[in-house]
């Protein structure tokens, strides 16, 4: 009996399945019928047509981005402002039994509620909404009888895959149902009634809910990721209804996403910065080396440009300058990481395993948490455990966050940033013999706000380095922004960090560069990349479409007084393209045109013999037609570098201030300066043994001019500009 309906339903579905009544069980009376469909199918354009009524619906955001779908082709959806919008006739829509069938393969989980699909509008009470939560979670939201309801699902939708999902809505029988790949996930009881539409017309959104949640002036209710075969039915989704449906379907392929980004226009984008696709970025951490591949982690957002529901991104690289986006790997989760998963660090034990610790919060406090990989650092499972430490010791009364691990005679060291609000920031400090189960040694240094060291430490560093003696490098807030990187070296025995000098030091000349991650490199050196904010007007990053970069690749050494000195990545030198060399240059004050360059990717090599000048340095981001120009020189005068950039834009939502940062140097002595100049991002590396950065965004077309200039006396210099063949 069972196969003879099967031959019947088959039949039934062959002769009429597009527009006509489908019976899926004769003996039941079960009958669906398809009302409403989207296949994705076009090759071109920013529209999409629904094949029932043939009706047009308009594709909105920075790209449509078609990838290969289920069947056929599929829309890529970036999260940021990616919908399809519409409506459909109200009289179409049914209000006693309502099934929808749609294939979702999430990219990111959103920061809100995100809609796969929303029939309803903000503040209507009417309508139903498909999406998912911050979780994965699949959440169904409808009104019947004009009272609002919801179901959510225990249970994931899987990131990267195609996922089938069917959800049934039926107040004739009271009752709610959701399938996934072909399971039941959850079944749930509604009042009786009707479902509550629109009079008129029904508003329609693929791809962003309508609820009309935000945080500041982003939406944090888009969907991230591929969407296809979207169909509506009459009629309720029944296990064999289910089946049925499903079985229109053979197995998907993997998915591969179809960004669609097209930077070409926007010449503050970096080409040779690690730099996500498009999204947030905060934060390096966890600068790990196996099996011949970098890894580096840090904070990521791709739905939402800031601190929310973050994540961890995943960089990797053969040689620490190209780098390549991998799956974001670690994720908030109902109970204790529900609100975020922050900073913390990557390891490989020692039986091989590579591993990470991490900051995990709830909303109201931090714990730390580990999790593990069995496939080089492309997944990780969190450990069933956690968290391995609950919260903060009592001690301190400030924030708990962002853990560092070393392995040391026998145990693993973790600091943990913290501090006490009557004297200052601190690290804590844990042993643990197995990676598992962590001891409470106490404050491992403790720092004192009154002496400038700031109330709280974050992103603490504890690093040995060749010559045996450790760097402890914390980032001190509240204070300027962004926060400021500071670091005592000395002794590492017993538990016990002993500095070689009682203040600080500070890692950069002028702060715009910080959170740096460390490793030693495949020769042994000691290796940092850092963020390098952006430090603009929200409204500004959401016409980027990205926020914040990291830095180019450092080798540090310790001289002999304790300070790190800095230098860019050897590896770097094999990316230099085509060399143009200026051989010597006069340099006169108010001379202009001393070199002829335009550009806004490349390095410069340049030697100054100072001479007379009180002022030396270089000009970049020049405009003939704004008059923008970003200026950085060394002041003689107050022995400082000074990084101009109050003309450097015509914006008014980005940063055009002057910072300065003090730096010996004596009038008449030669200077050799490497500058990588990337879009927006400057940074400076000065007598191979300095750093600092910088940010410019100008707006005209033409500004790309680059010069030099002298003040108050002259000088010389040699320079050689290099294009960067990374890109």
């Amino acid at each position: 009996m069972i196969f003879l309906k099967l031959l019947v339903v088959a039949s039934l579905f062959t002769s009429c399945h597009d527009d006509d009544v489908v019976f899926i069980d004769e003996t039941d009376n079960l009958r669906i019928n398809k009302i409403l469909e989207f296949n994705f199918d076009e090759t071109t354009g920013t529209t999409t047509t629904e094949s029932q009524t043939e009706s047009s619906f308009e594709i909105v955001g920075k790209a449509v981005s078609r990838m290969a779908g289920v069947s056929g082709n599929a829309i890529f959806f970036d999260g940021l402002s990616n919908e399809i919008d519409g409506e459909v006739n109200t009289n179409l829509l049914p209000d006693g039994e309502f099934t929808v069938s749609l294939w979702a393969s999430p990219r990111s989980y959103p920061v809100g509620t995100a809609a796969m699909l929303a029939m309803t509008s903000e503040g209507s009470s009417t309508g139903v909404m498909i999406g998912l939560n911050k979780f994965g979670q699949i959440v169904v939201q409808y009104f019947i009888n004009g009272s609002f309801a919801q179901t959510v699902t225990n249970e994931v939708i899987p990131r990267n895959k195609w996922n089938h999902i069917i959800v049934g809505i039926s107040p004739a029988s009271q009752s709610v149902a959701i399938y996934m790949n072909r399971e039941l996930l959850t079944t749930a009881n509604i009042p009786s009634g009707s479902i509550t539409w629109p009079s008129g017309s029904t508003p329609f959104s693929i791809g962003k809910n309508t609820m009309g949640q935000m945080m500041g002036i982003f939406d944090i209710d888009y969907y991230s990721g591929g969407l296809d075969e979207i169909q509506v039915y009459s009629g309720f989704s029944t296990p064999a209804v289910s089946d049925f449906i499903s079985a229109q379907y053979g197995a998907p392929g993997e998915v591969q996403y179809n960004l669609n980004l097209d930077y070409s226009g926007d010449s503050n984008r970096p080409l040779y910065h690690p730099i996500p696709d498009f999204g947030w970025a905060n934060e390096s951490y966890g600068l790990v080396l196996l099996d011949g591949t970098y890894h580096m982690f840090y904070q990521k957002n791709e739905v939402f440009l800031g601190i929310a529901n973050q994540n961890w991104g995943h960089f990797t690289s053969s040689d620490l300058v190209n780098w390549e986006e991998e799956d974001a790997v670690l994720w908030p989760s109902t109970g204790w990481d529900n609100f975020g998963i922050w900073s913390g660090d990557a390891i490989i034990l020692e039986d091989g395993t590579p591993a990470v610790v991490y900051t995990g919060v709830d909303g109201a406090r931090a714990g730390i948490g580990t999790a593990f990989s069995n496939d080089n650092y492309q997944t990780l499972d969190k450990n069933d455990g956690n968290p391995v430490i609950a919260a903060a010791p009592a001690e301190v009364d400030l924030d708990f966050r962002d853990p560092y691990v070393i392995f040391k005679d026998g145990l693993y060291h973790m600091i943990i940033g913290s501090g006490k609000s009557a004297i200052g920031g601190n690290v804590v400090y844990y042993t643990s013999e197995d990676f598992e189960n962590w001891n409470y040694e106490g404050v491992l240094f403790q720092g004192d706000k009154n002496q400038g060291e700031g109330s709280f430490w974050e992103m603490p560093v504890l690093h040995e380095m060749e010559d045996g003696r450790f760097i402890l490098l914390v980032q001190k807030t509240p204070d300027a922004t962004p926060a400021i990187t500071f670091y005592w070296t000395g002794t590492f025995e017993n538990g016990v960090f002993t500095p070689e000098f009682e203040d600080p030091k500070y890692l950069e000349i002028v702060n715009g560069f910080l959170s740096p991650a460390v490793v030693l490199d495949d020769a042994g050196r000691t290796t940092a990349i850092g963020i390098i904010p952006d430090e603009v007007a929200p409204e500004f990053q959401r016409q980027q479409g990205y926020a914040n970069l990291f830095s180019l690749a450092q080798v540090w050494t310790l001289n002999a007084e304790g300070t790190i000195l800095i230098k860019p990545h050897p590896n770097l030198e094999n990316y230099r393209g085509e060399a143009t060399n200026f051989g010597s240059i006069n340099l006169e004050p108010g001379s202009i045109g001393n070199i002829n360059f335009s550009g806004r990717h490349f390095e410069m090599l340049t030697s100054f013999n100072t001479g007379s000048a009180d002022r030396f340095g270089f000009v970049l981001g020049q405009s003939e037609t704004s008059g923008e120009e970003y200026r950085v020189y060394y002041n003689f005068g107050t022995q400082e570098w000074v990084v101009d950039a109050s003309n450097s834009s015509t914006s008014d939502l980005v940063r055009r201030d002057v910072r300065r940062g003090s730096f010996s140097l004596t009038q008449g002595e030669n200077v050799d300066l490497r500058v990588f100049v990337d879009g927006s991002v400057l940074e400076v590396f000065i007598n191979g043994q300095s750093h600092f950065t910088g940010r410019f965004f100008p707006e005209s077309g033409d500004a790309n001019g680059v010069d030099l200039f002298v003040e108050g006396g002259s000088a010389s210099a040699e320079v050689t500009i290099f294009e960067i063949e990374n890109n």
